[in-house]
């Protein structure tokens, strides 16, 4: 069964949204790689909170001039700036990979990269449980709308 965790990244202090997309994507996923080989997850999804340029009364002292897009909440629930999803075949293919980055060779050179990019006192990693997915239906809201006209309603 799929074995999956989730990190929440933080954003070092005089990082820009965009810098840390960048290194994140572009060197440290690749380090990653590189340091676990055949361990790497099946995948890594990086999803990043969309930023505005804006200062506003809700602004935190982290993100003073780019605040999150925030629908429900606040500028405080949001002040990490990637959650990546780690997706691995089971849960003793996760401890192989863990083991391998806690290798201290392997450690020294991820925190010296890490440290390029994030706030590594604020970085946290748990595991998920069961997954639920729902999916729409009506494959696009024109099927839809005509299958409404259709029936009437």
């Amino acid at each position: 069964m799929p074995y999956s965790v989730l990190i929440f990244s933080y954003r070092k202090p005089g990082t820009t949204p965009e810098q840390f997309k960048a290194h994140y994507d572009d060197v440290h996923v690749h380090l990653i790689r590189e340091l676990t080989g055949a361990f790497f997850p099946l995948s890594h999804t990086r999803r990043y909170l969309h930023r505005s340029e804006k200062e506003t009364d809700s602004n935190t002292w982290r993100n003073p001039i780019s605040p999150a897009t925030v629908v429900i909440g606040t500028q405080e629930d949001f002040d990490y700036d990637a959650i990546s999803e780690l997706t691995f075949e089971d849960e003793p293919a996760f401890q192989k990979f863990f083991e391998l980055m806690k290798q201290p060779e392997n450690q020294a050179r991820i925190a010296a990269d890490e440290e390029k990019f994030v706030d590594r006192s604020r970085l946290s990693m748990v595991a998920l449980g069961n997954t639920t997915e729902t999916k729409r239906v009506q494959t696009t809201i024109g099927d839809w709308l005509n299958d409404k006209s259709t029936t009437g309603n």
